[in-house]
């Protein structure tokens, strides 16, 4: 019912820095994945919101879900840049959510999250 893919927002050489829990890009990676067009379909997305399937990219830098209009991005790492660190690293624009939420700041943490005791997870 619920899809999640997981992975960096972009490869070849990405270099990443966490500093007073902000994500920061010190390498751009070269090889851009969020595509306008792939060369082989191993996932198709319309099949999906037919199914009613939930569908959601999630990054380093940002989360996006799957809508029926397409990718939008629900979510941004503090720290990140929509601009220069989002937008400009696709090859597409995506919708941005109305109330775009900042990534939960304990993800770029270095102490323990305490999940147990967080309600939001439950």
């Amino acid at each position: 019912k619920k899809l999640y893919f997981l992975g960096t927002f972009t490869s070849g050489g990405l270099r990443i820095a966490i500093r007073d829990a902000r994500l920061r890009i010190e390498h751009e990676g070269r090889v851009r994945k969020f595509v306008a067009h792939v060369g082989h379909l191993t996932f198709n997305g319309a099949y999906a919101n037919r199914r009613g399937q939930q569908v959601s990219y999630i990054t380093e830098r940002g989360v996006f879900r799957l809508s029926a209009s397409g990718v939008e991005l629900t979510e941004i790492a503090p720290g990140i840049d929509l601009r220069r660190d989002i937008l400009e690293q696709m090859a597409f624009t995506p919708a941005i959510a109305p109330g775009l939420k900042t990534m939960d700041g304990r993800i770029f943490r270095a102490e323990p999250m305490n999940l147990a005791s967080d309600t939001r997870w439950v």
